[in-house]
This record gives structure tokens, C-alpha cells and sequence, in this order.
């Protein structure tokens, strides 16, 4: 009686806190009314917002379920680990079915076509690695997080305390890009200011995460897949009911569309191509328009494909079922989802580029991230009706809920990872009282949450999307050679999983540095200078009468010379990096062509150069455990 007595007074206490919370968060949406023009004129703002409030509302009322429910640290980390394998599998689907995906990758296609199918299909190949590899034997290890699996068999404090190192790197690395982009988005859309929009998410991934655990957050991200991919659906369907669903018609009239062609010439090629017109619309629909360096493309496609193996919001959820074969059924179901989302992201990305054409999309949004909204906004009736606004208010309200969803599993990785693996682990050695768990748990999921929102606010205008590449590279270079090779090698050692996720990390985040990604002062006055002597030699055949071309066109060039000359001069020669370089000193953008081999080559050196008798002792037991799930009921009550 004692103990319910207890946790009703706890779920009061949370409730209270977080009608307190909700009312905060509805102070700040509310005050962001009336902002900038957006693609939701003013007359329909407060359709838009009803939209909002009702998602809004729905998610609070299950963090409240939620929260009621939760009554130890296992149901805050693993729901309880009772979740059947199909749940789970809607859960990760969620989980994984970021704004990147929906938002981002529809916007490369409608910009540069069928590369930009190269990114739904390494999201959609990472899971086969997890199916074969992972998910089972980390489930019947019966472990919370990917220190407690590391530190099996190997030291514990040194595990951990390496382990949290990459781990909160990791969710750090992808959940900024998904705070500013999706604040970005939001704003663009409805009008919330850049800052309250930061603010909003991160208050509400804290309320999911800090009150209602893994369950609210498994609930949340279930809604919000369901959603997605139901929405999904329907534009597919709109785009393709004119033409009667033959699929042939509707990619003829795209190739065939004047829109895509010029694009295609006068943008993507410079317009320095031969290329008839109806050619350069069936170019469209061949690779090598972004992605033009193969390299390039193989070192970002091992870092999706096996970075998500060691994702540690991913690794996760497959603590929270009941068995190895409900997480064999959670890898399925989430790969079937997956897949299904990305087939029509596909379709959508296409349909955007023939209905909208790729410059009103890059008018709206330079990156294209808008194109999807755009996209249903015009099947819906157009912006002046009331159902191509609900369709894009819809959107909105769940690109909202789908960065929130991300989010929010990453800051419950992140957090379990400083409270579980750091403090509990490390620091206590295990040894805390359930009371002291808890509070541990919720203390990091705040400290993560304040992190989060004070980067994602100084980010504001920065360009932070190889965050998230850097994010898999870390993944994959650190933390998937220690996961692996403690699963599956004997001579894994101690030494050799600290190296590999320290050398790992730092080799990811120091080539990162010195790539093309930073920016390079002199690199970008020579291209200034270009642009310049460009527009001057345009200037001169039309003085000569070699160009045609009306007053205010050459106006517009004379301009164009003037600002980039200016843009040259504020750059001096002695001008280099953020870490002194004048020019990269490695050309691949992504790291993990190169971090991932040696990761590895780290795991395996400092392991046959440090062998570790307690990794070998611990052996026998680790791969009996890991095949069969024998302990698995002890091992989840540590």
C-alpha cells in the first residue's frame, strides 16, 4: 500500500510539473503569432495553429498516461521491456523517419532528381546490418544501453566512461541539425521565430522525455510514423490520380517538363551543356547531378549504412521487448516501414518538381526543404484554399512532431547514457538506490535538453547540416568497431575498445576539420573574384554587341561585380580556418571512408597489444549469453 500510495503522489507531482510546463509552452507558441510572411497566409494562421493545439494536446495527453504508468528506472529506460516486437518496429520506424528524410531528402529530389534517392537508400540498407548483427544478441544480453553490453566483458569504468564519450557526441551531432533545421522549417512555415521555435522543441522533448520516459516517447514516435506515413500515402495518391496511376505517364510528363529541363541546364549543368532539351530532362533521372564524386558517395553510404547499427537511440529500443526474437520482429517491421516511407518520399520529391517546378522551390527554400509543404499546399487546392492550407497546416504540425519524436529518443540515449553508464556506472559502480537512478536520470535528460537549446539557438544561421553526417561517421568509426568486435571477436580487449571509441571520435571529428566542410576564407574570395570577372566579361560582349541584353540586365551585372569585388576585398590574404588551414587537406566531406577502416584497425592493434584477461575470462559466458539469452531476466534487474 506503502508503495502505491507513493507512486500516486509521484504521478500527481509529475502531472502538476507538467501542466506547468505545457502552459509555459503554450505562452511561447501563442506569442509567436504575427510573424514574417510565410506559405500560411493570415487569414488561415489560426487553422494552422488549431492543427498545432490538436497534435499538441494529443501528445500531452499521453506523457499524462505515460507518466502515470512509469513506477521504476526500467520502465523510464525500456517501458518496461515489454513491448511487443511490431510496436517496437513502429516505434524505431518513428524513431528513425526523421525530418532529414521527409523534408530534406523530397527536397534534394525535386532539385536534383534520382541522386537524391542515394540517401533513402542507405537509410533504408542501415538495418539490414542491425538485423543480422545487432539486435538480437544485444537484446539477449539483457542490457539498457551500449555501455552496459561494452562493460560486460570488459572493464566497466573504463567502458563506460569512453563509451559516454561517443555516445553523447553522437546524439548531440544529430540532434542540433534536427532543432535548428526543423526551427528553420517552422518558421518558414508558420512564422514562430527562430529562437521560440528552438525553445518549443526542446521544451516539449524534455516534457516526453523528463515525465513520461521511454514509454511517452514510444507512443510519440508511434503516432507520429503513423501519421507520416499516412500522409505520405495521400500525396502520392493525389499526385498520381490524374493520371489515372499509370506510373509511365507521370514520369513522361516529368522528364518532358520544361520547368525540369531549364533547371537542369541553366543550373545544374551551368548551362554549358549540349544537351537538347528533351535530353536534359532524361538527365534528370540519372545520377551524377549532386553527388559527383564516387568516392564521395561510398564514404557517405558506409556511414549511413553502418553508422545506424550503432546509433545508441537506435540500439535502444531494442532493450525495451521481450525477447530476441520480438527484436528480430522490431528490425522487420522497422525496415518494412522504413522502406514503404521512402518509396513515397520518392514519389513526392518527383511530384514536386513537375507540379512546382525546382526554381519555386529554391525561391521558397534554397535547400528545397519546403517541397513536400509546397507540394501539398497545391494538390490540396492551392494557397488561397481552405484544403491546400489544412494539408500544408497538417504538415507542419507533423514535421513538428516528427523532429520532436527524434529528438526526444536522443535525448533519452544521451541522458541514459550520462545517468546509467556515467554515474550509476562509473561513478556508483552500479551501487544506487532506485530513488537515486531516477533523480540521476532526470538531472541528465535536463542537462542534455539545456545543451541542445543553447547550441541550436547560437547555430542560428549557420550551416549545421554535416552534423548530422558527422553524427553516422562517429557512430560507425567508434562505437560499431567496440560493439562489434566485444560480440563477436575472443581477443577483444579492454584497451582495444577505448582506443577504437576514443581514436574513433576524435579521428572523425579531426577529419571533419580539416575537409571541405569548414569554411576556407581565401577559397571563398576566389570564388568571389570569379563570379566577378564572370559578370564583367558578360558586361563586356553586351558593350561590344556580342550579348543581347536589356539596361536593367547589365544594371543588375555591374551590380553583381560590385558586391562580389566587395566580398573579395573584406577577405584578407592571410585569412585562413577555424583550425589555420587556407585549403582542405582532405577532400571527402564525410570521413567515414577513411575513420571507419581505422576504427577498426584501432579495436584490433591496442587489443593484440594489450590483451585483457578479464575479457577472456568473461568470454565463455558473454557468447553463451549472447546466442542463447540465458541470465537475460537477471541481467535486466541490475
Amino acid at each position: 500500500m506503502t508503495k502505491i500510495n507513493r507512486t500516486n503522489r509521484l504521478a500527481a507531482l509529475r502531472s502538476s510539473t507538467l501542466f506547468k510546463a505545457c502552459v509555459a509552452l503554450a505562452g511561447l507558441l501563442t506569442a509567436s503569432q504575427g510573424h514574417a510572411a510565410t506559405l500560411v497566409s493570415e487569414a488561415n494562421r489560426p487553422l494552422t495553429f488549431g492543427v498545432f493545439a490538436a497534435l499538441f494536446l494529443i501528445t500531452l495527453g499521453i506523457t499524462f498516461w505515460a507518466a502515470r504508468k512509469n513506477s521504476s528506472v526500467k520502465d523510464f529506460y525500456t517501458a518496461g521491456g515489454a513491448l511487443s516486437g511490431r510496436i517496437n518496429g513502429l516505434a524505431i520506424a518513428g524513431d528513425y523517419l526523421s525530418a532529414a528524410a521527409f523534408l530534406g531528402v523530397s527536397g534534394l529530389i525535386a532539385i536534383y532528381g534520382l541522386d537524391g534517392i542515394t540517401y533513402v537508400i542507405g537509410f533504408f540498407v542501415s538495418f539490414i546490418p542491425v538485423l543480422l548483427l545487432i539486435a538480437e544478441p544485444c537484446r539477449n544480453l539483457g542490457k539498457y544501453t551500449l555501455g552496459d553490453v561494452l562493460a560486460f566483458r570488459n572493464n566497466f569504468r573504463a567502458s563506460k566512461f569512453a563509451v559516454a564519450i561517443s555516445s553523447v557526441l553522437v546524439a548531440l551531432f544529430y540532434m542540433v541539425p534536427q532543432i535548428v533545421g526543423g526551427a528553420v522549417i517552422i518558421a518558414a512555415l508558420i512564422g514562430i521565430p527562430f529562437e521560440i521555435s528552438v525553445v518549443s522543441v526542446g521544451v516539449l522533448m524534455l516534457v516526453y522525455v523528463l515525465f513520461g520516459g521511454m514509454r511517452a516517447t514510444t507512443s510519440v514516435q508511434i503516432l507520429k510514423a503513423t501519421l507520416l506515413i499516412a500522409f505520405c500515402f495521400l500525396l502520392v495518391v493525389l499526385s498520381w490520380a490524374p493520371y489515372g496511376f499509370n506510373v509511365s505517364a507521370f514520369f513522361g510528363d516529368l522528364v518532358g517538363s520544361s520547368a525540369v529541363q531549364k533547371h537542369v541546364l541553366g543550373t545544374l549543368l551551368n548551362g554549358v551543356s549540349q544537351l537538347s532539351a528533351e535530353q536534359a530532362g532524361q538527365r534528370f533521372m540519372e545520377p551524377g547531378l549532386y553527388l559527383k564524386n564516387p568516392l564521395e558517395q561510398i564514404s557517405l553510404s558506409l556511414a549511413l549504412v553502418l553508422g545506424t547499427a550503432a546509433m545508441p537511440h537506435i540500439l535502444m529500443r531494442f532493450f525495451t521487448v521481450r525477447d530476441a526474437q520480438s527484436a528480430r520482429t522490431s528490425a522487420l517491421t522497422a525496415m518494412l516501414l522504413i522502406g514503404l516511407c521512402h518509396l513515397f518520399i520518392i514519389v513526392i520529391g518527383f511530384s514536386a518538381a513537375l507540379h512546382l517546378g525546382p526554381f519555386a522551390i529554391t525561391a521558397m527554400d534554397k535547400g528545397g526543404n519546403l517541397a513536400a509543404p509546397m507540394l501539398a499546399q497545391f494538390l490540396g487546392g492551392g494557397a488561397d484554399s481552405l484544403l491546400g492550407n489544412l494539408m500544408l497546416a497538417f504538415v507542419a504540425a507533423v514535421s513538428f512532431a516528427t523532429i520532436v519524436a527524434v529528438v526526444a529518443g536522443l535525448t533519452l540515449a544521451a541522458a541514459s547514457t550520462l545517468a546509467h553508464d556515467v554515474y550509476v556506472g562509473a561513478v556508483r559502480q552500479g551501487k544506487a538506490t532506485e530513488r537515486e537512478q531516477a533523480t540521476a536520470a532526470r538531472l541528465a535528460t535536463l542537462a542534455i535538453a539545456i545543451i541542445a537549446i543553447c547550441v541550436g539557438i547560437s547555430a542560428k544561421g549557420q550551416n549545421v547540416a554535416q552534423l548530422v553526417g558527422l553524427g553516422y561517421a562517429v557512430a560507425a568509426s567508434a562505437n560499431l568497431p567496440a560493439l562489434l568486435l566485444t560480440l563477436y571477436w575472443r581477443r577483444c580487449s579492454t584497451a582495444g575498445v577505448v582506443a577504437g571509441l576514443l581514436g574513433g571520435t576524435v579521428l572523425s571529428i579531426g577529419l571533419v576539420l580539416v575537409s571541405p566542410n569548414m569554411t576556407y576564407p581565401l577559397q571563398q574570395k576566389q570564388v568571389a573574384l570569379a563570379a566577378a570577372a564572370k559578370s564583367q566579361t558578360k558586361i563586356d560582349l553586351i558593350d561590344k554587341g556580342a550579348l543581347v541584353a536589356t539596361a536593367a540586365e547589365r544594371e543588375q551585372l555591374l551590380s553583381d561585380v560590385t558586391k562580389q569585388q566587395q566580398t573579395a576585398s573584406l577577405i584578407p590574404d592571410s585569412a585562413t580556418s577555424l583550425i589555420g588551414l587556407r585549403e582542405p587537406l582532405v577532400q571527402l566531406r564525410n570521413p567515414g571512408l577513411i575513420s571507419i577502416p581505422l576504427g577498426f584497425a584501432l579495436v584490433i592493434l591496442f587489443s593484440l597489444l594489450f590483451p585483457s584477461q578479464l575479457s577472456q575470462s568473461r568470454w565463455v559466458e558473454f557468447a553463451v549469453r549472447r546466442e542463447t539469452g540465458l541470465g537475460v531476466a537477471q541481467a535486466a534487474q541490475h
